[in-house]
């Protein structure tokens, strides 16, 4: 025989309030985690190039780090792009062989590149050499953007790394 809280407690149906505590406090937690990511959708042409202009150095500084490869990173003045090679030696003879592919720099305008102990350029193409035992050549760049707008980067030497300047400093 059956007894009655068992009966009664068969017979019910529906969730407890603190059931439904939990998946509302759930629900808004995810709504507050995904909602800046959805917010970063429509991030600007300018932020994406500079993030991928600043994870393709750090890409040639850890991939010349690992293979002991020396890398180029070459930019081009003229056509506002940059390009990435790995120097391969083999018989003694160094080849440049593509690492990636090229890519413009749009919506900004490369304006001027200056490489400790190379000097500055406003025109033509520049390399800046990655070598394998962790060390670049200190770099910094010019960008300026359709509202003349100036921004600067600059690489550092012993990680890679790059450091994002928005100002209106013209440089010598």
């Amino acid at each position: 025989m059956q007894s009655r809280s068992s009966a009664r407690n068969s017979r019910q149906s529906g969730f407890t309030l603190v059931e439904l505590v939990v998946v509302v406090t759930l629900l808004a937690m995810f709504s507050a985690l995904s909602l800046p990511l959805l917010m970063n959708q429509g991030d600007s042409a300018e932020r994406r190039t500079l993030r991928r202009l600043a994870g393709t150095v750090k890409q040639l500084y850890n991939e010349a780090t690992l293979t002991r490869d020396e890398h180029l990173l070459t930019f081009d003045l003229e056509n506002n792009s940059i390009s990435a090679f790995r120097l391969v030696s083999s018989d003694g003879v160094v080849e440049k062989e593509t690492y990636g592919k090229t890519a413009s720099l749009e919506p900004f305008h490369l304006r001027q590149v200056d490489v400790a102990g190379q000097g500055s350029f406003r025109n033509g193409q520049v390399s800046v050499r990655v070598f394998p035992l962790g060390w670049m050549e200190q770099t910094r760049i010019a960008l300026q953007n359709e509202k003349g707008e100036q921004t600067f980067l600059e690489f550092s030497p012993l990680t890679g790394s790059t450091k994002i300047d928005h100002g209106s400093q013209i440089l010598q």
